[in-house]
Formats: C-alpha cells, structure tokens, sequence
C-alpha cells in the first residue's frame, strides 16, 4: 500500500457473493478495469428536495458477468429467475432482478459508481446508482456486498 494512501486510511471493499463462479472482494481501484460510463442523474428526495449527481463507474451488469453468474447461459430465461440484494455500509439495501440490468432485457444502465460529481469513492465504498430512478430510494451508498441469488426453481 502506497504511503498516501496508508495515510488516508483503509479503501472500502466489497464481497460479490451467492451463485456466482468467480465469488471476489472488490475495491473502487479494482473497478476501474471495467470499461468506465457516466450518468447525469437527478434524484427528487423526499427529504432534501431535487438533487442533482455526475456518477461515473463500470455498469453492475458487466461486473457480474465477469463473476460469472450460475445460470446455464444457453437458456435464454434461466437467467430471469435470479435476483441481485445490495447492501451499504449505512445498513441500506437494495433488491434487483437480473432480467433488469440485462441487455437482452430491461437493459437499464445500473452502475457501480467510483465518483461522484468527480470526488473519488476510494475511501467510502462504491455506490449503485440507477439513474432510470426518479427517487434515489434504490441508491446505496458505500456498497459493502452484492449478492446474486439463483431463486426459486419450480422445475428442479
């Protein structure tokens, strides 16, 4: 570990765990090695009003494909029964379908965030943003696990 980085304390990490090949621990660094997209994103909170983010990061699609996914890949709709649970550092979660961040589906464009409006999130975990959300209700911060979940198979 770099003096400065040492220096500015330990980077979060997150498990990717469940039915997945390649289970990892990642880091915003790790991330970075997925090809990187940005979205503008404007969130109406409830609390504070209309917010408004630049996010940048890999698409959480991409991410855990590369962790490899137990679905069988030649069964187009095996791959519907799994669902995605996000948890954050604050104790926030979040649940999504697979079908959703899927291109051959919802094909929605969920990141896992390593800036927000340009400040890197080394330090404080990645973030899932889903910039289809009016709300951020589904927006957690400092992502501690994602973990992919095979689900219910009447046919097993």
């Amino acid at each position: 570990m770099s003096q400065s980085l040492a220096a500015a304390g330990p980077v979060a990490e997150l498990a990717l765990a469940g039915d997945l090949t390649r289970p990892a621990r990642l880091t915003v660094p790790d991330l970075l090695a997925w090809p990187q997209r940005e979205a503008e994103v404007s969130f109406d909170c409830a609390t504070s009003g209309i917010q408004h983010h630049r996010f940048t990061g890999p698409l959480l699609h991409d991410v855990l494909t590369a962790a490899v996914p137990g679905f069988d890949p030649a069964r187009r709709k095996d791959r519907l029964r799994f669902l995605i649970a996000v948890s954050g550092s604050d104790g926030h979660h979040a649940l999504l379908s697979w079908a959703e961040i899927d291109p051959d589906f919802g094909r929605a464009p969920v990141l896992l965030a390593v800036t927000i409006d340009e400040t890197p999130l080394d330090r404080a975990g990645p973030q899932l943003v889903l910039p289809q959300d009016r709300c951020g209700a589904r927006h957690i911060s400092g992502i501690n696990a994602i973990r992919v979940d095979g689900g219910y198979t009447p046919w097993a």
